[in-house]
């Protein structure tokens, strides 16, 4: 059985871990506690000389990138292809997962950097505004494609929709925040901003597994 190793929070493993409930495909959890230096450990070192979660190991078979693992399990399953079915609608799929990964990621990293892993003694303000400007671009633009269609690459869900869900989340949690809040970045509440993108959290939300996923510390907050 494939086995993965994540951190619980991280858009990295959670869309991992959407990928492989979406389709239907199990594995067993072994949670990474970055607080004790367990992605630093001899043992997870040997798997991934980088230190970097996640990592996915099936049998002697070892995937270091998110993307590619996304691939693998998707190979796991007929259920729910999600990089595409043709040569058209895989083209699609990376395009958007593209789009996902090089614009919404690096500035939704932006917006965590100083609001979720901050240092105490600086002043984030700045670096919030520039991360939330970027991101009402790239809201922008997604609530505009999802008007048109349920899915970002059109009427099927896709790698593309599981990459974002848990950067989307992540927006949200991190513009909820005090020292963000207070500056008015135009980013929540998703349904009086960006009503589409609103509706397709809701969607991804409904999806078979979902629940399992959820960082158990973000149900706390």
């Amino acid at each position: 059985m494939i086995e993965l190793y994540y951190v619980s929070g991280s858009p990295y493993s959670w869309r991992v871990m959407l990928t492989a409930e979406v389709k239907g495909v199990p594995y067993t959890p072994h949670v990474l506690q970055l607080s004790k230096g367990e992605h630093r450990s001899p043992e997870f070192l040997k798997m991934n000389p980088r230190g970097r979660e996640p990592l996915l190991k099936d049998g002697d078979f070892v995937v270091t990138e998110s993307l590619a693992m996304m691939i693998y399990i998707d190979r796991q399953s007929d259920r729910t292809p999600l990089f595409g079915t043709d040569t058209t609608s895989t083209v699609r799929v990376f395009e958007g997962l593209s789009q996902v990964l090089f614009d919404c990621e690096k500035a939704t990293l932006l917006l965590a950097e100083p609001t979720l892993y901050r240092s105490p003694n600086a002043d984030p303000s700045e670096a919030i505004r520039k991360a939330g400007e970027k991101l009402r671009a790239e809201l922008k633009i997604m609530d505009e494609r999802l008007g048109e269609a349920p899915w970002l690459v059109g009427e099927a869900i896709s790698a593309a929709d599981i990459a974002a869900l848990p950067l989307i989340m992540t927006i949200v949690r991190a513009a909820g925040k005090d020292v963000a809040k207070d500056l008015d970045l135009g980013l929540i509440p998703l349904d009086a901003r960006f009503p589409n993108v609103a509706a397709w959290v809701k969607r991804m939300e409904a999806l078979p597994g979902y629940e399992r996923t959820v960082p158990p510390h973000w149900r706390e907050e």
